[in-house]
């Protein structure tokens, strides 16, 4: 939207939200019930709405803003348009719609989507409710994370970045790693052992897919109308495999992966008709330390900003022993994985 309208109140209010909707759907007559902040989530600023049209109707919103700088860095503009592709695609995935976008921050401060609400609960929930059979909850969260890989990548956004082809997406991965080593405060010389050591490992080759990049449960919304998924903000084209391997050490339980990691991986195998030596717990160990990198660069940004004096929110801080654990897992992971050697 544009900047005539002048700001008195920053943030996710509903005095924001009317300001917008009265700018974009002045026919309608909007009139902002509620906004509530939901809880949760480590990036961006989330609330519901509760809006009343003039015909009648009651529609619920979902917004997601960018709040203060915060740890993880992504860019609302992309991911609208990432919205947009997901929403008319021709894959079997399925999304709450979006609806508006605040492109420049003019009506809520910060640039914001506006989405339908989904009722719905989340499949975590479910997984918390089934922790002692969680093979029903298992089947679905791998069914959709095969429906993610399965959307047209001709559907998505054409300034998506899209690597030239699969060895050169590995090799700038890799080469992430290696520039973690050797910026920041503090000399990470593990890092660039680990860097060094999964160049010798070459996993099969598979075809490069939308990634979801912050791919869990907790994600994954079941109603009515069936499953959707949300918060695309980290989504890409990758290796598919980057999202196994991401969740495969989320520590937040019951993990479906951990659980039991054959049944997972051999239902995302017969769902995704790769093969076992295109995916198997090597494999995931090593696309989590890939999938990995970008975040994990980010946590080391923060902190090392925080150290600066700068602030980054309190999850920076929180997040400073979760450094040091990653730290100590790349160096284990990248020694056991680099003594297989290369396998292709």
């Amino acid at each position: 939207m544009g900047g005539a309208v002048q700001v008195t109140t920053l943030g996710l209010t509903a005095a924001a939200l009317q300001r917008f909707l009265d700018a974009i759907e002045p026919g309608r007559q909007p009139v902002v019930i509620s906004v509530t902040p939901v809880a949760g989530g480590y990036s961006r600023d989330t609330a519901i709405a509760e809006v009343q049209w003039a015909a009648g109707a009651s529609e619920r919103f979902v917004l997601r803003g960018d709040p203060p700088p915060s740890v993880f860095i992504s860019d609302r503009s992309s991911e609208w348009r990432l919205l947009q592709a997901l929403a008319t695609s021709s894959g079997p995935l399925s999304i709450p719609a979006p609806r508006w976008f605040d492109a420049d921050g003019t009506y809520f401060g910060a640039k914001c989507i506006v989405s339908e609400f989904y009722e719905s609960r989340t499949l975590q929930d479910l997984a918390r409710e089934h922790e002692d059979d969680l093979g029903q909850v298992r089947d679905e969260f791998v069914d959709t994370i095969v429906d993610i890989h399965r959307t047209p990548v001709d559907d998505l956004p054409a300034d998506l970045p899209q690597a030239q082809d699969w060895d050169a997406y590995i090799d700038g991965l890799l080469d992430l790693i290696d520039q973690a080593s050797r910026t920041g405060r503090d000399s990470r010389p593990g890092l660039r052992y680990a860097a060094a050591r999964l160049r010798s490992y070459r996993p099969p080759t598979v075809p490069l897919t939308l990634v979801h990049g912050d791919c869990q449960p907790s994600n994954v919304l079941l109603g009515d109308a069936g499953r959707k998924v949300i918060d695309w903000e980290f989504g890409r084209i990758g290796d598919p495999r980057e999202d196994l391997g991401y969740y495969s050490h989320i520590p937040v339980l019951p993990n479906v992966y951990q659980a039991d990691p054959e049944a997972f991986l051999r239902r995302y195998r017969e769902d995704s008709g790769l093969s076992e030596e295109q995916v198997n717990p090597e494999v995931v160990e090593f696309f989590y330390l890939l999938g990995l990198i970008r975040l994990y660069g980010q946590m080391m940004e923060a902190a090392d900003a925080v150290a600066d004096g700068e602030s980054r929110g309190v999850m920076a801080t929180y997040l400073v022993n979760a450094i040091s654990y990653q730290y100590g897992t790349y160096f284990e992971i990248a020694r056991r994985i680099g003594d297989k050697g290369e396998l292709s």
